[in-house]
């Protein structure tokens, strides 16, 4: 029975107040700009949630309310406007420097440095001053008091 009421409330989808509270928040409110209408105090937002709740009464779609909007007040009423035109460079850019930067420090990190061979003269210095070092740090026994 448990189950059954589960698959019931799962497949019969947001109902009527859901749809309209979601809509809300996804309409930018035309005077205060910065939030939704379903946040906004001001009459415009509360007149635009009438008219949302109203056309979710009369049984239109979600696109077709938002297409209204879109209609009246333009692109900008919409909080999460679609990706088309400049737009898309804006999704796109941080993801293709993100990757060029990885295949820049992938093939830096595979190449070989040119380290240049040493001559018989630098390699008998270099040994010659490990023997000193070595003197240096660990000096005869019989050298103590």
């Amino acid at each position: 029975m448990l189950t059954v009421t589960v698959v019931g409330l799962f497949a019969a989808g947001p109902g009527p107040r859901d749809r309209v509270a979601e809509l809300e928040g996804q309409l930018r409110c035309p005077v205060c700009k910065s939030v939704s209408i379903a946040e906004s105090p001001s009459e415009t937002a509360v007149a635009m949630r009438r008219s949302v709740a109203e056309q979710v009464a009369a049984g239109r779609s979600d696109a077709e309310i938002l297409q209204y909007f879109e209609a009246r007040y333009g692109e900008w009423v919409l909080l999460d406007p679609p990706a088309q035109g400049r737009g898309v460079w804006l999704l796109v850019l941080p993801a293709v420097v993100a990757i060029g930067g990885v295949v820049l420090v992938l093939t830096r990190a595979r190449r070989s440095p040119d380290v240049p061979e040493l001559s018989d003269d630098d390699r008998d210095r270099v040994a010659a001053a490990l023997a000193d070092a070595r003197i240096r740090r660990h000096p005869d026994e019989d050298d103590e008091p």
